[in-house]
């Protein structure tokens, strides 16, 4: 081969991205994606949290006033129905003197309670300026029962009263009028410990008493007065002079003659600093730790990918003719074996190299002259051949650091597969090609992957260890070459769904004498694929082999640190992490969930009568009982040695109650002897304990505590 074709064959892996340029753009990218989405969850969070905190101060001030008012209203009604009944008592018992002193008594007795009293005539039109009192007697006259009213008409103070009818004959005679102050004073008694600041107004936005001087006056909308009326709290937000405030409105009756509208303002100032401060120390300590992570994690990668760089640096160095050239630091993984293989490769190169070098130089000093130029064509012939020799070993070399690529760059088995065939496609002249998977324990290998056949008319193919060429190198572990395989009676055309013709070779992948899989490749052509190729394809295969393995036993392994061994349900780590999950949703949908913690009543005493391979088998057969008897949603879970937990999503704590009980049941009867194999009869009881999130509490750990008492 030519020195112009040499070089562009060494210039071709300079057309991919280095291993660490894949890795950080990623890896930035998600760091930045990552941060900025805690960041505005943090944000979120925070503000939702102050917002909800003001609001739970305004709906208990605005509940400690509601009950101070009705308090008041029974206290009124009360003294005017007693009024009422002293009236009733004056007509039968007139000239009797005790009956004064009893109307003394309670007159003090009304001004002791800062209650003021005064009566009326029945008809007080022309007696009075006040119209608003009028009013309230006329209604009194025309219902015969008390009426209340809330007015600062009367002195300037806001006073609540209560108009009740007094009878003389049947017949009303006069009204009593009985008031007391609810002004500033009651206000700024009832609120001072809980800095809220209230304001009291008619319906018509008339303001009638402020705990605050300076507290925000607020227009309502005929809509919004209407809402409220319906009995509904209203929340506003409202930027004052010192900052943003928090305002409720609410409606509070005043027996069935009279309302009031309640203004409640809660300043967000100081809690808007804390939140402040709260996000800035979230966003420092993200910040650290994702500088810490990142170093740590650039430092592990430029160590992982060192030895595939000297891999390359060697590559290029052979393709410039450098045989002298050594891979110097060696790791301990795949990727030192294949490091260890090239230096054996290019010694045994760079001997046989100066071997022949020495032999040619020899015979052409010993022929004579007239053979010179004979010899020096035989000699140009094999410099031809060796150097197609090393554009060979520089190929295989190449291919093998581009699957190793493949390998770093890909774990998970779906990539895996493709980057297998990407790297297959640009190395080998292949029409097709057929990646096959081994299941372990089952004598059958089925199609995962295809590269220029349609995927899904080789889906559903299976070939057993019996079946065609490819059954025939899983069975053996060894290639097949077929260089006309319409001549080869083991063809059975993937079981008739496509037609291939030509040449194939059919490898098996294989690690540490285990079977893995197989690789099918196709050309049109007859007698394709040289000795050359045939070689570079088994060395894919032992690499394609060993990146399978690896990627099947990450997966594995994922599956096995999630599940206990002696059951087969998830162990304790994990339901910790679905609970996490479960918390956040439902937090975020407003949804419940409930927790039902199980007991084996006695545990202890089983395991001392039956041994431990028996209570064992026990543990591992209720686990099994209360996996059957929930719900496909529900996750049951081994959380500690005898102990089960039970996570019901979407359940509030009456359902959760009845499914334990469901559950208790089950094993109240149930004789569990034959299903662990021992001769004598076993039956256990078991004891829940049931929580609710977030009715019982929003904490994780909280909820585990309640549920394991």
């Amino acid at each position: 081969m030519k020195a112009a074709d040499l070089s562009r064959t060494a210039s071709k892996p300079q057309r991919f991205r280095s291993l660490r340029s894949k890795v950080f753009f990623p890896f930035i990218l998600l760091v930045v994606a990552l941060f900025t989405i805690a960041i505005l969850g943090s944000i979120h969070l925070v503000d939702h949290s102050f917002r909800s905190s003001a609001d739970e101060r305004l709906a208990a001030t605005q509940e400690v006033l509601f009950r101070e008012f009705k308090k008041q209203e029974v206290i009124l009604q009360t003294y005017a129905i007693i009024m009422q009944q002293f009236q009733s008592l004056s007509e039968r018992f007139q000239n009797e003197a005790e009956i004064g002193i009893l109307q003394d008594s309670i007159v003090n007795t009304l001004e002791e309670a800062n209650i003021s009293t005064a009566f009326f005539p029945a008809d007080i039109r022309g007696l009075i300026q006040q119209e608003s009192l009028v009013s309230l007697f006329d209604q009194v006259r025309r219902s015969n029962r008390p009426r209340f009213r809330y007015s600062n008409e009367f002195g300037g103070t806001p006073v609540l009263m209560v108009a009740a009818p007094l009878y003389d004959q049947g017949e009303i005679s006069r009204i009593l009028l009985l008031q007391t102050d609810m002004g500033e004073a009651f206000l700024r008694k009832v609120i001072s410990s809980l800095k809220i600041s209230a304001t009291i107004m008619t319906i018509d936005g008339q303001i009638r008493a402020k705990s605050n001087a300076d507290s925000t006056d607020l227009k309502l909308s005929p809509a919004q007065i209407n809402l409220i009326g319906t009995g509904q709290p209203l929340y506003l937000d409202h930027e004052g002079t010192k900052g943003p405030e928090r305002h409720l409105f609410s409606i509070i009756p005043l027996g069935r003659s009279d309302m009031i509208l309640l203004s409640l303002e809660a300043s967000l100032s100081d809690s808007e600093e804390i939140q402040k401060t709260t996000i800035l120390q979230m966003v420092l300590v993200m910040i650290a730790v994702i500088i810490f992570g990142t170093l740590f994690y650039f430092r592990r990668i430029r160590n992982i990918i060192r030895p595939a760089v000297d891999l390359r640096n060697a590559a290029e160095a052979i393709s410039r003719g450098n045989l002298n050239y050594r891979i110097r630091e060696i790791s301990n993984d795949e990727l030192g074996q294949i490091a260890t293989a090239f230096n054996q490769m290019t010694a045994e190169l760079e001997s046989s190299y100066q071997e022949r070098a020495n032999l040619d130089i020899a015979a052409a000093l010993a022929n004579e002259d007239d053979k010179t130029q004979l010899m020096l064509e035989r000699k140009e012939r094999e410099r031809d051949k060796i150097s197609e020799e090393l554009n060979i070993i520089q190929r295989e070399t190449s291919a093998l650091y581009q699957l190793n690529q493949a390998m770093t760059a890909s774990i998970e088995l779906s990539s895996l597969f493709d980057r297998i065939l990407q790297v297959l496609n640009e190395i080998l002249s292949c029409d097709h090609i057929v990646l096959l998977v081994h299941n372990p324990g089952e004598s059958i290998l089925e199609v995962v992957r295809t590269s220029g056949l349609d995927i899904n008319l080789l889906s559903k193919v299976q070939f057993t260890f019996n079946q065609g060429i490819t059954g025939e190198v899983a069975q053996s572990q060894r290639m097949i070459y077929v260089k006309n395989i319409d001549e080869d009676k083991r063809n059975l055309s993937y079981h008739g769904q496509v037609v291939t013709r030509g040449s194939m070779v059919s490898v098996p992948l294989v690690f540490k004498g285990r079977l893995v899989g197989a690789l099918n490749l196709h050309n049109r052509q007859v007698a394709a694929f040289s000795a050359s190729e045939q070689k570079l394809i088994q060395a894919i295969a032992n690499q394609t082999a060993v990146a399978i393995y690896n990627a099947q036993m990450t997966e594995k392994s994922r599956e096995l640190n999630n599940i206990d061994e002696l059951t087969g349900l998830s162990n304790r780590r994990h339901f910790q992490e679905i609970l996490k999950r479960e918390v956040a949703q439902a937090r975020r949908f407003s949804s419940i969930f409930s927790i039902v913690m199980c007991d084996i009543d006695g545990f202890k005493q089983h395991k001392n009568t039956l041994g431990h391979i028996h209570s064992d088998a026990l543990l591992r057969q209720i686990g099994q009982s209360l996996l059957k008897s929930t719900r496909g949603i529900d996750l049951v879970s081994r959380f500690g040695k005898d102990q089960f937990i039970i996570l019901l999503p979407k359940t509030n704590k009456s359902g959760a109650v009845a499914a334990a009980e469901k559950l208790r049941k089950n094993f109240i009867d149930e004789d569990l002897s034959q299903q662990i194999n021992y001769e004598r009869s076993i039956k256990v009881t078991l004891s829940f304990g049931v929580t609710e999130f977030p009715g019982d509490s929003k904490n994780i750990y909280e909820l585990l505590n309640l549920a394991d008492r």
